[in-house]
């Protein structure tokens, strides 16, 4: 029986480098990401939240003078409060980058496990409440005309 031929693999999804730099070619890119991750650097206030969004343009105004996207992660100096700080996300940080219309991508097994659960839980329809216990009628009460 003659060999088959191997079925082509199925193209590698983007990076998250390819991404982001693409967004800013045509607009923005919002990154979302997890601030607890090790190597972020973002304000002390900000340092806790595992579903950290920041914006980046090449048109803003004021520009960011110093973003930069390379292999190791995104750096900048943002507006954080009015002050400015710079800020350091290194890709294993990242897990969704899109435009304010929604053109972007995720990568799944880059978010948070609590992220994930939170999402779970408010997919979950609640409980709906108890019906109140429903009073049985008197019977020594007669209808009076």
């Amino acid at each position: 029986m003659p060999d088959l031929p191997t079925p082509p693999s199925p193209p590698s999804p983007p990076s998250k480098k390819d991404v982001t730099l693409a967004l800013l070619e045509r607009a923005e890119a919002r990154v979302h990401l997890d601030a607890r991750h090790p190597g972020v650097v973002v304000p002390d206030w900000l340092a806790h939240d595992g579903h950290l969004r920041l914006d980046f343009s090449y048109g803003f105004t004021p520009p960011i003078p110093d973003l930069t996207v390379d292999d190791a992660g995104i750096r900048a100096t943002l507006s954080f409060r009015g002050r400015p700080f710079s800020v350091t996300i290194p890709w294993p940080a990242v897990y969704l980058v899109a435009d304010y219309d929604g053109n972007g991508a995720v990568w799944q097994e880059d978010i948070p496990a609590d992220l994930i659960e939170t999402i779970k839980e408010s997919d979950t329809p609640p409980e709906p409440p108890p019906e109140p216990p429903k009073k049985p009628r008197p019977s020594h009460l007669k209808l009076v005309k």
